[in-house]
């Protein structure tokens, strides 16, 4: 990709204020076989821009990678958009720094977990999956740390697999507290209690997200394949005493999933347990395989229960109802995508 950067450039003008994004111009997802610009995917380019191949964690020489970097940048302030980067929604026009440093890291590199979920994207290569070994980036991020090339005001992301068992998880998430990120987002599924993270709630620097999915120990043992339902929200529960300064950093997440949880008796029970719990803040989303095979074609049961569990949480006073990318690109397109559905039929 970055050999065709030069040319691209050639012949372009400059100009300070550009539409670009917060990953382009100082971010990066390490995922589990390379490491990509970000890790959106349901805009008209495709997202997921490969930044190193087969990265499998080496050492990286940061100084190149910040020179890739800027070239990056130059093609957005000459008003070239990559490709995959399209039709994204996080594209903005604004004025950018020119610094080389780094606020927005996401982290999917192992896919080791304590829950089976069916949708999870492993079950695809479930052999694979199962056999393929964990790195550990912490030597890595400590380098770039070190470099003072770790800034705040951006978000700091866990995602995987299951961020509670890596060995590096703990001491990852504490120096970033001590470098001074105070934005950083942990998706887990509350089945292991983590210090770190309790120590970020505490300090409202750390957002946590526990996809429970459920509000009934059938469906989430239907649904997660592991029988882990009221520990979560044990868990859950410590996590929401732990917030003292920011009470709506510790989230549930419901990911509406077609055949299992699509019900609005379901979303009521779950909406239920998360106040119990203490929790007033929560995250909606649509299932991933199920929405790439039909965000042309989805009943109109689905997107009513989309509006629905938000009505419900609107009612009981939660704050931060936050749509994640396909649940908000579903309600964002929702008249364009029935008009092509219904000229189809």
């Amino acid at each position: 990709m970055f050999n065709s950067l030069k040319q691209l450039l050639k012949g372009k003008k400059k100009t300070s204020k550009y539409i670009s994004c917060e990953y382009v111009q100082h971010g990066f997802n390490v995922d589990y076989e390379d490491i990509k610009m970000c890790c959106f995917n349901c805009h008209e380019g495709g997202g997921r821009q490969i930044l190193i191949d087969n990265y499998k964690g080496e050492m990286i020489d940061w100084n190149k990678f910040f020179k890739e970097k800027r070239k990056m940048r130059e093609l957005n302030r000459q008003g070239i958009i990559l490709e995959r980067c399209k039709g994204c929604i996080f594209l903005k026009e604004r004025e950018w720094d020119d610094e080389d440093y780094i606020s927005y890291m996401v982290f999917n590199h192992w896919t080791q977990c304590n829950c089976k979920c069916r949708y999870c994207f492993t079950n695809e290569q479930s052999d694979y999956f199962n056999s393929r070994k964990n790195y550990n980036m912490y030597p890595v991020i400590k380098k770039l740390a070190d470099m003072g090339k770790i800034r705040g005001g951006g978000e700091i992301g866990f995602g995987g697999g299951e961020p509670a068992l890596l060995p590096e998880f703990e001491p990852m998430v504490n120096m970033f507290l001590d470098c001074g990120c105070d934005n950083i987002r942990v998706h887990s599924s509350g089945v292991k209690y983590s210090n770190a993270i309790e120590r970020g709630l505490k300090e409202g620097k750390l957002t946590l997200v526990v996809s429970v999915d459920s509000g009934t120990p059938e469906t989430y043992e239907r649904i997660k394949r592991v029988n882990h339902f009221e520990k979560v929200w044990e868990n859950l529960q410590k996590y929401a005493q732990a917030q003292t300064i920011d009470k709506y950093k510790a989230k549930t997440k419901y990911i509406i999933y077609p055949g299992y949880n699509d019900n609005k008796e379901e979303i009521d029970k779950w909406i239920e347990l998360t106040l119990k719990a203490g929790i007033r803040s929560v995250v909606l989303d649509i299932e991933g395989g199920w929405y790439e095979n039909n965000k042309y074609n989805v009943p109109d049961y689905m997107y009513d229960l989309l509006e629905y569990a938000q009505k419900r949480t609107q009612e009981e006073n939660m704050k931060n109802v936050e749509l994640y990318d396909r649940a908000s690109h579903m309600i964002q397109h929702k008249e364009e995508y029935i008009k092509l559905r219904d000229n189809v039929k």
